[in-house]
Order: structure tokens, then C-alpha cells, then sequence
């Protein structure tokens, strides 16, 4: 198995450190294995769990990661292809879904592992959910059906079918969240598949979905749903994650139209993909770094020191040359992301929001979050930041170890807070070593 080694870049002595010629993807030493994994049905699995690594500290958080969290979620006894946000399968409720973050982060994750099957079954039951127009919801909360929920000033109301399309917070953040991850889930499934009967048969609802987040966008590129993946802070409107996010996808949807000789709709995609690019360049841009996000009231927002949004540009490659070779130098050795010492937090300066960003009176997000420590990883493999990229994964593997395996929701100076149990650091390890550690890339030729 031939690994990508020319974008991480990894130095001499990481290399040497991490051995990785001597990884990973396939057989594990027995001496080391973990206990087959039974499923809630009792259908037995191998996947491959382990990794083969000096460095045991990344190994054995590896390890666990896979067995104890990722696949303890995943519970056919609901359905085939369900799975929990939380190891425990209570955390965020029992039998619900979140098929936006979540549900990527996760369907990578189990890809990674072999569990095909579990998450194509787990596609289809989110495609099950996309209204005509394209919209998605970003949960599915079966037991909650028809119930109006949230707080008593700002509530919400569950469709029939149990999806939520819209949320209680007031500016309805997370709007554009489940569109680019829609895509990006068909296109991790497909680069590993390589079944172009699948991706034929599932390109109408894939391009519904680049359609609906193309409904999101202005003429001049701008992506509206305030916050992608945060909701306090609200980023109303115009979100720089969702800018770069959005871009990613619209490129990984033209790419697959053109596999599927959609020619047009390509072409199409592709431009939504450089308008939204042009646009966060000019737009975003405060001389040395990226405004957080754009308020239609009170216009750029860029007063809480450098933010996951600077990550995003570097990591899916929308900030151009000259904003890299000022940024990057600032990004690079910056320890304000650690909250706590944890990789990574929203911004250098949080202490620096003020009360109208806020929809509620908590600040639940100013927090360290797998989400952007995924960027933040991302980002370094294309900055060809080796050292960078071991000392933060050791660094969240060393939390898991001290938690015996387990981790938190989110991160703050005082340690962590919100669900426990929660399987996006280790979904996220999981991604992160196979993808930017191990430099592993499957190419949607089928190469490697």
C-alpha cells in the first residue's frame, strides 16, 4: 500500500518516530488485538483496529478509540446502520440521529474501521429525510415526532417523519451544515468503494443537496446559515467556516458529476465552488488574517483574535498564496487555541465576545472541539507541519488515557464539559491518523 507522503511532509525524525512504513490498515499483531467486537445483534466483526506504531502512546488511544467509542456506538439492534453520538448510546438520546457533523465525523471514522455496509445502510436512512427541495434535517429525533421543542422563548418544531430542519436558537444557526457534509459523506463512500453504480443511483439526491446549499448562496459567493457548526456564538449570517466548508463541497460534487460524465453540472458546481472562494478572499480578508464571520447589520467580525476560520482557509485550501505566507507564520506555534491545554479552540481570544453574538445567555462553544482540531490537523498536513501535527494528536490522546479512554463533548480551561462519552475526539483520532499521519489519500481514480 503506497502512502501520500508529498503533502504531509512529515520530518526525517517523525518518520523515524512513527514508522510509517509499518502501519496499519489491514492485519494487527495478535499480541495486540482487542477482543472481537460483538454487535448489539451479536454478529461478530474483525475490523482492522489497530495500528502498528513506536509511538504507543498514539497506538493504544488508536486502539481504543476504534473499540471502545466508534464502533461501541454503533447499535443494529434500532436499525442497520444506526449509530449513537455517544460510546454509551445515551448521550444526545437513545435512537437519535445527527447526520450532519456527527454523522460524517463518524461515517469516516467507521469507514476507516470496514464498515462499509453499515454506513451505506446509514446513508440511505438520512436520504430517506431529504424533502424535495433538497433540505436535510440536522436531526432526526424519532420519540420527538410533531413536538414543539426548546426553550420557552425560541422553540422549534419536529417534522412527522421526526427530522428537524429548523432550529429553536433564533437566526437558525447550523443551516448549511448538513449539505456540505451530505456530500463529503458520498465522497469519502465512493473513493473507497469505488461503486459507480452506487454513486450513479445517488447523485440525484447528492445534487439536491448542492442545489439547496447553492439556494444558501448570494450572486456575489456568500454562504447565509450563521453558525456551521457552532450556536453559541450564533455567527449570524454569513459564517467563514461555512465559506470554506462550502467551497470543499461544491468542489468534491463537481468531481463527482464529472466521474459520472455529468459534464455540465460539473462545470456548474465548479463555479459556485470559485465564486464563494473569490468572495471569502476579497471579503474575509482583514490584512493578516480571516474575519470570523460576516453580520448583515454589523458587518466583518474579526475582534477575537485568529479563529477555527483561519484553520478552515489553510486546511481546504480557499485562502490564496500571499494569505498563507502571512497567516500560517501566526497559526503555526500559537498556543491560545489550547483551552486547558487541549487542541482546539474557536478563537485566541474568547474572552473577547460580546453579549450580542450570543443567542442565550451560556457560552456552551467558546470551547477546545474535535471539529476544529480536525481542521486544525488538516491545515498542518498541508502546511507540511509534521512536528506540529504528532504534538497535537499526542496531546488528545494523552486526555483520552487520562479519562480511561474516553472524551469529553468540549474543552475548557477548567478540563471538560457537555456529553460524555463523546465520539467526536475519537472519531476525529481516527481520521487523523489514517489521513494526515499515516498520509493514507484514496483517490477517486481508486488509486492510493
Amino acid at each position: 500500500m503506497r502512502k501520500r507522503g508529498a503533502d504531509t511532509r512529515v520530518d526525517l525524525g517523525i518518520l523515524m518516530l512513527l514508522a510509517i512504513t509499518a502501519v496499519a490498515f489491514g492485519e494487527a499483531d495478535p499480541g495486540n488485538q482487542a477482543p472481537t467486537v460483538g454487535g448489539f445483534d451479536g454478529v461478530l466483526r474483525e475490523p482492522p483496529l489497530s495500528i502498528n506504531l513506536p509511538d504507543q502512546e498514539i497506538a493504544i488511544a488508536y486502539q481504543r478509540a476504534a473499540t471502545q467509542n466508534v464502533l461501541a456506538a454503533v447499535n443494529p439492534a434500532i436499525f442497520f446502520g444506526y449509530w449513537s453520538v455517544c460510546a454509551d448510546g445515551v448521550g444526545f438520546g437513545h435512537g437519535c440521529t445527527y447526520p450532519a457533523l456527527d454523522g460524517h465525523q463518524m461515517a469516516d471514522a467507521l469507514l476507516w474501521l470496514g464498515e462499509i455496509e453499515v454506513v451505506k445502510a446509514n446513508w440511505d436512512y438520512v436520504r430517506s429525510f431529504q424533502r424535495p427541495n433538497g433540505q436535510l434535517p440536522f436531526a432526526i429525533l424519532p420519540s420527538l415526532a410533531g413536538e414543539s421543542i426548546g426553550r420557552e422563548d425560541s422553540r422549534a418544531t419536529v417534522d412527522s417523519n421526526g427530522g428537524l430542519y429548523q432550529h429553536w436558537v433564533p437566526a437558525d444557526p447550523l443551516r448549511a451544515l448538513g449539505y456540505p457534509t451530505y456530500i463529503q459523506n458520498a465522497d469519502v463512500i465512493f473513493r473507497l468503494t469505488q461503486d459507480r453504480q452506487w454513486l450513479n443511483d445517488q447523485l440525484p439526491s447528492i445534487n439536491l443537496a448542492a442545489d439547496f446549499l447553492a439556494s444558501l448562496t448570494t450572486p456575489e459567493g456568500a454562504v447565509a446559515g450563521a453558525g456551521y457548526y457552532v450556536e453559541r456564538p450564533t455567527r449570524v449570517e454569513y459564517d467563514g467556516v461555512a465559506q470554506c466548508y462550502s467551497a470543499d463541497a461544491f468542489r468534491r460534487v463537481a468531481d463527482l458529476n464529472r466521474i459520472a460524465g455529468k459534464s455540465e453540472k460539473a462545470r456548474d458546481y465548479r463555479e459556485y465552488a470559485e465564486r464563494i472562494e473569490k468572495h471569502f478572499r476579497h471579503r474575509f480578508w482583514v490584512g493578516d488574517h480571516f474575519a470570523e464571520y460576516i453580520h448583515p447589520e454589523r458587518g466583518v467580525i474579526a475582534t477575537h483574535g485568529l479563529t477555527d476560520v483561519d484553520w478552515s482557509a489553510i486546511a481546504t485550501g480557499v485562502a490564496d498564496a500571499k494569505q498563507v505566507a502571512k497567516l500560517w507564520p501566526q497559526l503555526k506555534n500559537e498556543k491560545l487555541f489550547r483551552y486547558g491545554g487541549m487542541p482546539t479552540g474557536i478563537a485566541t481570544h474568547p474572552e473577547a465576545y460580546e453579549d450580542w453574538e450570543f443567542a442565550y445567555d451560556d457560552r456552551m462553544d467558546l470551547a477546545a472541539m474535535g471539529r476544529v482540531w480536525y481542521l486544525e490537523c488538516w491545515a498542518r498536513a498541508r502546511m507540511g507541519d509534521g512536528e506540529g501535527l504528532v504534538e497535537a494528536i499526542r496531546r488528545v490522546c494523552e486526555v483520552g488515557r487520562e479519562s480511561g479512554y474516553y472524551w469529553r463533548e468540549r474543552y475548557g480551561e477548567q478540563g471538560g464539559f457537555g456529553a460524555e462519552k463523546y465520539c467526536e475526539y475519537p472519531a476525529n483520532l481516527i481520521r487523523i491518523i489514517q489521513r494526515f499521519l499515516l498520509g493514507i489519500e484514496h483517490r477517486l481514480d481508486g488509486g492510493l
